[in-house]
């Protein structure tokens, strides 16, 4: 053999033996990992990140925005789920932060809930007759905030409006006056959806001739 041959041939039994050094056996059992070999598993996170600022939902116009029709969307409140609780909170109006970003309400200033109560399903809100200053889409908008703040209510059903105790009729979204309990869905079309847009569905392509 010649001295080229020899020193091809050592080079690669000592690569051989590199490679068998540094290979990974695999176990036959599981064993533990060294307390320096650990890494930190523990996930970090901000407990009050993007939490709501409570559990409980009025009604509030949305901005106005022109050419578009005028729509209510939730906002939250931190009361608990009891009709007095959440009927005040929609009678206080929007809170200062509220304002700034162009929410309002359309119950006139000074109307006041007198009380309310829970008959079967229909909770039935009392209120001063400040209410009935409103006409047209004002009033719709009011009554329409009421019915709905009531309806995120638990265990309401419907909602009967009162002024100072005596029945009314009031509009449903149409316009058209009922003189039985509203529901939600007396006013569709003016909630402002809190879903995002449904993404198009691309139209088939035309088929290409050979």
């Amino acid at each position: 053999m010649s001295g080229q041959h020899r020193l091809v041939a050592l080079m690669i039994g000592t690569l051989a033996i590199l490679l068998a050094a540094c290979s990974i056996s695999p176990e036959g059992s599981p064993r533990d990992i060294a307390a320096r070999d650990r890494g930190d598993l523990s996930i970090s996170f901000d407990p009050v990140a993007g939490a709501a600022t409570g559990s409980g939902r009025i009604y509030l116009l949305s901005p106005e925005v022109l050419g578009q029709p005028r729509t209510l969307q939730s906002v939250a409140r931190d009361v608990g789920d009891t009709p007095v609780a959440a009927m005040g909170a929609l009678f206080e109006g929007p809170n200062t932060v509220e304002l700034q970003a162009m929410l309002r309400s359309a119950l006139p200033p000074g109307t006041r809930m007198l009380d309310v109560g829970l008959d079967g399903g229909v909770l039935v809100v009392n209120v001063t007759s400040d209410l009935q200053q409103l006409t047209g889409e004002a009033l719709i908008d009011g009554v329409a905030q009421i019915v709905l703040t009531a309806s995120d209510i638990t265990g309401v059903s419907g909602v009967e409006i009162t002024i100072d105790g005596i029945r009314q009729q009031w509009p449903a979204g149409s316009g058209e006056l009922h003189s039985e309990a509203l529901t939600r869905y007396d006013f569709p079309g003016l909630v402002l959806s809190s879903q995002p847009a449904f993404p198009s569905v691309p139209s088939p392509s035309p088929a290409v001739s050979g």
